[in-house]
């Protein structure tokens, strides 16, 4: 019994050896087609690179300790985890000759037996803010932080992200992202209220040489970001006209959804 046992952990621990070193592999693999895309010069050559990439990617996060791995030699890549450990976002971009980008993200998603792998495919829509959208058609954009939060149809998350647009504006966005049972993703859900409308998302827009935050705070739980105004009013809807103007307004947690608080306090308050 304790010969069958012994030969068990070895074999567990060649394996899980085994599996560690292919991580390895590949990870360095990635890392490579990373250094090629700096350097590619042309559109064709910069997406087929991408496309290379997610393919690797793809097949790797499919391995069941892949999860755990932090992938830290791909500084090229934005890495993502969700708070409650339940997915990992993958994202990277690809700058194109005519100053637009293309967007390219993998969701890792932890069921409870299994890992489901979700490669997003930028539809290139100019994502409006009333409509939801599958990975398949994904509104493209670079993500930097996941905030959860209750809804009613279950545990769902914002997604703050950022979108270079073009060569006249850049975009910021306020996504929201939920998953089924099976781990099937959608992006936008109606629990946005402003100014009487219900909204997926938020998309703001605004010019070039601006610069835009959006912000969370735990303590107050509230999404904080600037107001864009346009520089002069002859300018309204001229978004590449558009910028801070030193106020600011939130999007605040009440009843189930996020509304809209204008012109909100963002001072220190110092207790008394």
């Amino acid at each position: 019994m304790r010969k069958l046992l012994l030969v068990f952990f070895v074999l567990l621990g060649s394996s899980s050896l085994f599996s560690q070193i292919n991580l390895l592999e590949k990870e360095q693999q990635i890392k490579s087609e990373f250094d090629c895309l700096v350097l590619a010069d042309t559109d064709s050559l910069k997406l087929s690179i991408c496309n290379e990439i997610e393919n690797i990617f793809s097949d790797l996060l499919v391995e069941e300790q892949s999860f755990d791995y932090p992938f830290s030699e791909l500084s090229k890549m934005g890495k993502l985890i969700s708070p409650d450990q339940k997915f990992r976002i993958f994202n990277w971009n690809c700058v194109l000759d005519d100053g637009t980008y293309r967007y390219f993200g993998l969701l890792q998603i932890k069921l409870k037996k299994s890992t489901r792998v979700e490669v997003l495919h930028d539809a290139k829509l100019v994502a409006d803010m009333f409509h939801q959208y599958p990975a398949v058609n994904w509104p493209g954009a670079l993500y930097y932080q996941i905030i959860p939060f209750k809804a009613k149809s279950g545990n769902s998350y914002f997604l703050l992200g950022w979108d270079g647009n073009d060569f006249r504006t850049n975009k910021k966005l306020v996504e929201v992202i939920s998953f089924d049972e099976k781990g099937q993703v959608t992006f936008g859900m109606p629990v946005i209220i402003w100014k009487g409308k219900t909204l997926d998302r938020i998309v703001f827009e605004y010019a070039k040489q601006a610069r835009m935050t959006i912000q969370y705070n735990e303590k107050d739980k509230r999404i904080v970001f600037d107001h864009l105004a346009p520089s002069l009013p002859v300018y309204q809807n001229q978004f590449e006209y558009y910028g801070p103007d030193f106020s600011y307004d939130a999007l605040e947690y009440q009843k189930g959804k996020w509304v809209l608080v204008e012109n909100v306090d963002v001072r220190n308050k110092k207790e008394k």
